[in-house]
């Protein structure tokens, strides 16, 4: 058995190492793929280590190969981040199995729910309940929300995790992907919490508390040293950068999910512009989510328009499998995915990168040059990560 799992590791922590564990003691698997966001999250910020630090971590921790996500789909809705994170691992054309958390690890309730929303879908539903609430002065993801719960359990639809779950379940089944599912029951702080609960602490409690004690009580002791030595970034880090691509860009419709009315929104307000998380919270509304928001000036910010989204997934989501690392126990599975792989494998830094990732690294680069005032690789100065055991 070959085990997939879909992650950010923003950061890599005990909840993580447990994931692995179970898929190496539990289900025996003989190796684990990880599909792991980049330089940019799902949320819309910059993650907290580079890619690098992070894919380590996860490979002295057990995973085995650590492939990225392309970024255009790292920093999209939780649908899309989903859909290419599952494709990004049935590409490799070796993992057999989804791996991911949750707060119910019942595989029917997941499996049944994800049919029927298949179903719903593909009849056009879905779309006409959702056009009713729309008619009615309901946003998209009003709209969407009221339809789901009409049909799906409601504990699916209402806590991030089970939301990605139900996701990655849908796209094997609307795909005919030839994998299976297996869960594990989420353990320790809500997704979203941000107070430190002990040793099983969110991702989110840990970047709230990274220069406190996040990473002391949460993390496995076998990563400590490697993010004692990496430079940390926060959601405001970008705040400068942004600004200036707000100020000199005015089209921002053409962005990725950008509304002609949120684009009004950040016209009207950018004179009070402070920061990122600031101007976060002053656009959004009601209907507007935070997290909508980071993710469409996060697009903005990286250049990532609505036809780059729909060329990219037209395409299959997937044009290569970028590697980030691999274990000494990954490598021997290297031959098999070149192989079996319905995709390129990239074999060196200098392979063709999709220019979205490189202007990714390179934004990712500035930020942590200017923060600490010292030098940072550009993609095309690093190495493959090989962890020797």
């Amino acid at each position: 058995m070959i085990v997939g799992i879909v992650a950010e590791y923003n950061p890599f922590h005990n909840g993580h190492k447990l994931q692995i564990d179970y898929a190496k003691n539990v289900l025996k698997a003989d190796a684990v793929v990880v599909a792991m966001s980049g330089s940019f999250t799902q949320r819309g910020e910059i993650a907290c280590f580079d890619k690098y630090t992070r894919a380590h971590a996860a490979l002295i921790s057990g995973a085995d190969i650590i492939l990225e996500i392309p970024t255009i789909f790292a920093t999209a809705s939780a649908r899309e981040f989903a859909a290419a994170g599952v494709q990004l691992l049935a590409n490799t054309g070796i993992v057999d199995t989804i791996l991911f958390g949750a707060e119910s690890d019942d595989v029917d309730l997941f499996k049944e729910a994800a049919h029927k929303l298949v179903k719903l879908e593909k009849s056009g539903e879905l779309d006409k309940e959702i056009n009713s609430s729309m008619a009615s002065g309901d946003s998209y993801a009003s709209a969407r929300s009221k339809a789901l719960e009409r049909h799906i359990p409601t504990e699916l639809i209402s806590n991030p995790n089970n939301i990605l779950g139900l996701e990655y379940c849908r796209y094997i089944i609307d795909k005919r992907l030839n994998m299976d599912i297996a869960i594990i029951k989420r353990q320790g702080n809500e997704y979203n919490e941000i107070a430190l609960t002990g040793e099983l602490s969110s991702a989110s409690a840990i970047r709230a508390h990274l220069n406190e004690t996040g990473l002391v009580v949460a993390i496995p002791e076998e990563t400590k040293e490697i993010y004692k030595e990496a430079a940390s970034v926060a959601c405001n880090d970008i705040s400068s950068m942004l600004h200036y691509k707000l100020i000199t860009e005015t089209d921002y419709e053409k962005y990725l999910d950008c509304t002609s009315d949120l684009a009004d929104r950040i016209k009207n307000n950018l004179k009070d512009y402070i920061s990122f998380s600031l101007f976060c919270d002053l656009l959004k509304t009601k209907n507007i989510a935070y997290s909508r928001i980071s993710r469409v000036l996060c697009h903005i910010l990286l250049d990532l328009t609505q036809e780059d989204f729909e060329k990219a997934k037209a395409d299959g989501y997937i044009k290569y499998l970028r590697m980030l690392g691999f274990s000494k126990n990954g490598s021997a599975f290297l031959g098999i995915i070149k192989e079996k792989a319905s995709a390129p494998l990239l074999t060196s830094p200098n392979d063709l990168i999709d220019s979205h990732d490189i202007y990714a690294a390179d934004l990712y680069r500035v930020v942590v040059t200017e923060k600490t005032g010292e030098t940072f690789p550009n993609e095309f100065n690093r190495k493959f990560d090989l962890v020797n055991i």
